[in-house]
């Protein structure tokens, strides 16, 4: 397969996931966007509904009210024919009086100029108001609304005061409510058309299809898919029936929904053609960088088949380049002697498979944190000697000499260097998360000279911690690194420079109010960058999810703080105003526990006894000033070089009080293995484990040191060790004998 070939099929392996993640979104966006039609179709036709329901309750109030009046009980129906028309002035509205066969009265005409009307199978109500429509009116011949109300005189009920209105009062309410796209239609509850969004002279009085009338009658709610009076596929909504027993109907056009589904389908395809067209563009451009110092080596190597010296390629790639020297020193040593031609071939043969393997190993090599995590296990080492070395020349060297100072000095360079290790760690460890109690003062200024030179010259950093803060409980290194992805972060969105501010206070009841716990630390960074858009501050979290150009950022800064506050049972949330700049709020939980190392008891010098110490040590220097000064402490040290020599000593002799080990170092056993290993076959001996790099979680009852650790640190750690042992076989023994009395007295 070429080159050309490869990156081909590379380049349609990333594109036919991500088309099939576009898929998926246009499908999800269509899904989205027709339930946000239904939920819209709903909240129109309930707000449409009320509207109807009030203007009816307007008529039928009215009707109640002037079928009580006195005048029209005393059967004067001239000074009632006042009273109405007044009531009715400017209203739209007009009052008629009706018995079971005539229209008695009728205020859009004058009362000593009207004849009562016949009314032929006309609606006439004796309990309960009732608002009714009717085509043609008695004295207009137009469609009319009436909301007649009993008179009720003590005696059976002879008259109805009806309160008419034109249906386009009810056709006025559609262009109430917000509008929308779908045909809103208004049913009385005999399913008549009332009002209509679309054409409603043509259909207004028209009753509605059979269908819609079953739907209306059921009294609820319901989507259907039908066809509207005037021949429309729509998606039909018929809302539950209001107070009157009245419906809205609202239909959507099915085309509608159908150009949402096309729309979101072109948009898929122009973004998979895009990334098509970009992944085809970078795919060329790389066979073109990859392939021409390849050819050139394989014209390289034709000379070289033909025996001539071939030049040295200056490719730009080593592996290359190597290869290419590797041809050419090939080709010079063939010309020297024909007796060794073959012998020069197959070696130039040779190097030119490791350089090829060279460049397959280097497109596998392990990540970056790993690399510096061993540098940093080396340099411990080197920092170990240094330290101890130091200590030793320390104790030796009298307060009053004139150069103490520069030993003074060294020690202190010894201590930073130590911490630029730790720093460096940060970025490499792959070891088990260790949550203990920070305190965020110390913290900070620990870090501040890390952050400052991230951070550069043009940007100022501040920090306000409140005072008397709690300590949170987390793990410091992920701490560390989450502060430097947000200050990274921060600095980012300021190109031209500005401030930056680190603040950190107790947290108030409402922030942490959906958060497990009950006591909260806010830890926030804040900028006065560029900010962000609403888009991107609901993505921000995302893996994955960066907006810097490529190759500038990989989107897992602020996925790392989100993971890293909420593994710590914490949150992290974001705030951010495009041109005003962001903030970040960390919510940690706090302790009452004190930092591992700040209590008297880790301060103070324990004088024990003479110790039987098991030291192994792999590094030379290390055991060089370690071993001498544990003797020169009084100690009886055995030192052995790996953890497989100290398990054979200790198959033959377990008097030792303590072993002391490194845990990275050459042979079958690690030091952590060899700890277990004693644990079970030597369970008397106390143990202490010493390492500059670890990727394993080391038990708890073993006490642990970190290179460069102090000589006094290790002193108090075995001390402690072999006193910890102690207290624990005592106490076990007593628990032992307690249990035999129990049982002889039983």
């Amino acid at each position: 397969m070429s080159v050309r070939t490869f990156l081909l099929l590379l380049v349609l392996a990333v594109w036919l996931p991500a088309v099939a993640g576009f898929a998926l979104l246009a499908r999800s966006t269509y899904l989205r966007e027709t339930d946000d039609a239904r939920h819209g179709i709903e909240r129109f036709a309930e707000s449409l509904n009320t509207l109807v329901e009030v203007e009816l309750d307007r008529r039928m109030a009215i009707a109640s009210t002037l079928s009580a009046s006195r005048t029209l009980l005393d059967g004067d129906f001239g000074r009632f024919h006042d009273e109405a028309s007044a009531a009715m002035q400017d209203t739209g509205n007009w009052v008629v009086v009706v018995d079971r066969h005539q229209q008695r009265l009728n205020t859009r005409a004058p009362f000593d100029r009207y004849t009562p009307i016949t009314r032929p199978s006309a609606p006439f109500v004796t309990d309960a108001p009732r608002v009714f429509f009717s085509e043609r009116s008695l004295l207009t011949h137009e469609p009319v609304l009436v909301a007649y109300a009993p008179v009720r005189g003590g005696g059976p009920v002879v008259y109805n005061v009806g309160v008419s209105f034109s249906p386009a009062v009810v056709q006025g309410l559609i262009a109430k409510v917000p509008p929308f796209t779908s045909l809103a239609s208004v049913l009385n509850d005999e399913q008549f058309i009332i009002a209509r969004s679309r054409d409603p002279k043509k259909w207004v009085g028209r009753q509605a299809s059979p269908e819609i009338q079953q739907r209306a009658r059921a009294g609820v709610g319901s989507f259907g898919e039908t066809v509207t009076l005037d021949g429309v596929p729509s998606l039909t909504y018929v809302s539950p029936p209001n107070r009157h027993g009245w419906n809205v109907v609202l239909a959507l056009p099915r085309a509608s929904l159908a150009e949402s589904a096309r729309r979101l389908t072109a948009q898929t395809l122009a973004a998979a053609g895009a990334l098509l067209l970009i992944g085809l563009g970078l795919a060329v451009l790389l066979a073109r960088k990859v392939g021409k110092p390849i050819v050139a080596l394989q014209d390289s190597a034709a000379l070289l088949g033909r025996d001539q010296v071939p030049e040295v390629l200056a490719t730009g790639v080593r592996e290359l380049d190597d290869v290419s020297r590797a041809l050419a020193l090939a080709g010079q040593r063939s010309h020297e002697a024909t007796l060794t031609l073959q012998k020069e071939v197959a070696r130039a043969v040779d190097q030119a498979r490791q350089a090829q393997a060279a460049l397959l190993e280097g497109q596998k090599r392990e990540a970056i944190g790993r690399l510096t995590g061993g540098l940093a296990h080396d340099f411990n080492n080197l920092l170990q000697t240094i330290s101890t070395g130091l200590h030793i020349v320390d104790r030796h060297t009298a307060a009053e000499v004139p150069h103490r100072r520069f030993l003074e000095a060294a020690m202190r360079a010894t201590g930073k260097a130590a911490d630029l290790v730790k720093q460096m760690m940060t970025f490499g460890r792959t070891q088990p998360l260790k949550p203990q109690p920070v305190d965020l003062l110390n913290f900070v200024l620990q870090t501040q000279e890390l952050t400052r030179k991230a951070v550069g010259e043009r940007v100022q950093l501040t920090a306000e911690i409140e005072p008397g803060l709690p300590r949170v409980l987390v793990d410091p290194a992920q701490l560390e690194l989450a502060l430097l992805n947000l200050i990274f972060n921060a600095r980012d969105a300021m190109p031209d420079g500005g401030a930056i501010g680190i603040t950190a206070r107790v947290a108030t009841a409402q922030e942490s109010a959906a958060l497990p716990g009950t006591g909260y630390v806010s830890l926030q960074v804040r900028d006065n960058g560029s900010g962000m858009t609403p888009e991107t501050r609901e993505r921000a979290f995302d893996p994955y999810f960066t907006t810097k150009p490529v190759g500038a950022g990989t989107g897992l800064g602020l996925a790392q703080v989100l993971a890293f506050a909420r593994q710590s049972n914490g949150d992290a949330r974001l705030d951010s105003v495009v041109g005003e700049g962001t903030c970040v709020t960390l919510l940690l939980p706090f302790t009452d526990l004190v930092e591992a190392g700040a209590t008297p008891g880790a301060t103070t010098r324990l004088d024990g006894r003479s110790l039987r110490i098991l030291m192994i040590e792999d590094d030379s220097l290390v055991s060089s000033v370690v071993v001498p000064a544990l003797r020169e402490g009084g100690h009886e040290v055995m030192h052995c070089i790996s953890a497989d020599q100290a398990q054979a000593v200790l198959r033959s002799r377990t008097d030792f009080d303590v072993l002391f080990t490194d845990v990275v170092m050459p042979g079958a056993l690690s030091g952590l293995d060899l700890v277990e290993w004693a644990r079970a076959h030597v369970p008397a001996m106390a143990a202490v484990v010493a390492t500059g790099y670890n990727t394993q979680q080391t038990r708890a009852d073993v006490r642990e040191l970190r290179k460069p650790y102090g000589l006094d640190d290790l002193l108090d750690a075995l001390q402690q060790a072999v006193q910890g042992t102690v207290q624990e076989r005592a106490s076990g023994q007593g628990a032992t004998g307690a249990a035999a009395g129990d049982g002889s007295g039983a």
